[in-house]
């Protein structure tokens, strides 16, 4: 094995070990210690005169989950209205152009929250950043599961009043003596099969003492500068580990299918980051489907809008996904069963107004499992639920989504 092999299989056995060992994952909580030692040498800052209460949102999480919680966002301005209350979202570097462009918040503050997990260089120059404002009220909406990075990022921030959301029908892996010493105020819920969107319309709703329905709300997107005046279809074989990647020979099988029986133009997208998977899927497909490389071209607006404008979507467990489903564009899911309630299934109060998504799925006993795989070997790419998901099976959601489009 060449050392590129060797360094990637290493990397998947210690990632496998993490994910499989309770004791380890929960080691995640000595940053709330090693932070204590950061903040010490940081000032804090002095609460600033002014006519608005400021309020900051910590939300650090991905794409995907950007377009679900996106969903539930406009109800912020109606529990906090613009005349009376300053509003800042610390969010993922990359999303901020999403939330400038939904003319909700006063800042945006962006950060590679990602980079500042491992490093601890780049972890104090994030405290300092977010140390500059006094706030009146942190939002926390993630919720308190793992001793996860929304909860260190909200210790760090100077906030009067601090207000999670802790659901009791989930695993609670952060230490009370931990979240407790952080938030002032828990919103709290019981529902171990609640869909994400539910969760973000029900931190609202407890906040705001409002009952809002779940409802999908587009991601604003702008058009690409090369528009593409033929109808296309988005095959997308990447994710954002190895684990969640259905076998790419299966995702060039199943395009093939398509395009024999649609004749539609295939685009192929991402940022560079999934340069490699696309060049893997474009090699099996080349000689057999007429394509359009859009990888690495688009802005993230603009991949929206590629997103928006396709007439189907065929993806991983990735964000791709999300933003499909809530834009509803008709899109089918090859996905293993570790988050099947919470992401996947979009079962959620009022979806039957909407386009379901066509899930292509094998939900083994330990379904829902929260990534926690069980059964992966430690060298395995592809957890087992997942793997199980064969090309006839994909084919026969595909096949139902195609003649439901009349396609």
């Amino acid at each position: 094995m060449g050392k590129k092999g060797y360094f990637s299989g290493l990397f998947t056995k210690i990632n496998n070990l993490v994910l499989k060992n309770e004791k380890i994952r929960n080691l995640k909580s000595i940053y709330y210690y090693i932070d204590g030692v950061i903040l010490k040498f940081i000032k804090k800052p002095q609460k600033e005169e002014n006519s608005k209460k400021k309020v900051i949102i910590v939300y650090n999480l991905a794409l995907g989950d950007a377009a679900m919680f996106n969903c539930a966002l406009k109800n912020i301005r109606e529990i906090y209205p613009r005349e009376k209350y300053e509003i800042t979202i610390a969010c993922q570097k990359g999303l901020n152009k999403i939330y400038e462009a939904t003319n909700l918040f006063d800042n945006v503050l962006s950060f590679n929250f990602t980079q500042a997990t491992v490093n601890l260089k780049e972890r104090k120059k994030l405290y300092k950043e977010l140390r500059k404002v006094k706030y009146d009220i942190l939002l926390d909406p993630v919720g308190i599961e793992d001793c996860s990075t929304n909860i260190l990022v909200s210790r760090a921030i100077c906030s009067e009043e601090k207000i999670g959301i802790i659901n009791y029908g989930r695993t609670i892996k952060c230490p009370q003596k931990i979240y407790k010493k952080i938030y002032t105020k828990l919103l709290e819920v019981d529902n171990a099969k609640m869909h994400l969107i539910d969760h973000y319309f029900e931190f609202f709703n407890l906040l705001g003492n409002i009952n809002k329905e779940p409802e999908f709300i587009n991601l604003p997107s702008e058009p690409i500068k090369e528009e593409i005046k033929e109808n296309y279809f988005i095959v997308y074989p990447s994710a954002s580990t190895e684990y969640k990647r259905w076998p790419i020979d299966r995702f060039a099988e199943i395009t093939k299918r398509v395009y024999q029986k649609t004749k539609l133009t295939l685009i192929v997208c991402g940022t560079n980051s999934d340069r490699q998977t696309n060049d893997e899927l474009i090699k099996l497909i080349k000689d057999d489907v007429k394509y359009i490389d859009m990888t690495g071209k688009t802005s993230i607006l603009e991949y929206i809008d590629l997103i928006k404008k396709a007439k189907f979507v065929i993806t991983n467990d990735t964000g791709i996904y999300h933003i499909a489903v809530v834009s509803e564009v008709p899109v089918c899911i090859t996905a293993g069963a570790y988050t099947y309630d919470r992401y996947l299934t979009y079962n959620f109060k009022g979806a039957e107004k909407y386009k379901k998504p066509y899930v292509a799925c094998v939900k083994m006993e330990c379904a829902n499992c929260d990534n926690r795989c069980i059964k992966a070997n430690e060298l395995e790419k592809t957890w087992p639920c997942l793997d199980a998901v064969t090309v006839d099976m994909a084919w026969e959601k595909v096949s139902n989504m195609l003649e439901n489009l009349k396609l």
